[in-house]
């Protein structure tokens, strides 16, 4: 994991990586290869909530296809 300080408009600069994103501020705080690697900042139990500091993000490369799945819903 490295820890970084970086507005969430720059997150172009991590593609292919996973990134824990601080909700309050905005900003990127830590980028990793795995979510394993972040995980201390982005994990926790409902107790621990306050323990929480970021929610995780997989910032996808550009060559990646985009596409949307659709969810099966009840009438």
């Amino acid at each position: 994991m490295k820890k970084v300080n970086v507005s969430t408009n720059q997150m172009g600069k991590f593609e292919g990586k996973w990134v824990a994103i601080d909700s309050k501020k905005q900003k990127i705080i830590a980028v990793g290869d795995t979510l394993k690697d972040i995980g201390p900042l982005v994990s926790g139990t409902v107790k621990e909530k306050n323990k929480i500091k970021a929610y995780s993000f997989l910032v996808p490369r550009r060559d990646e296809t985009r596409y949307l799945v659709p969810t099966p819903f009840l009438l």
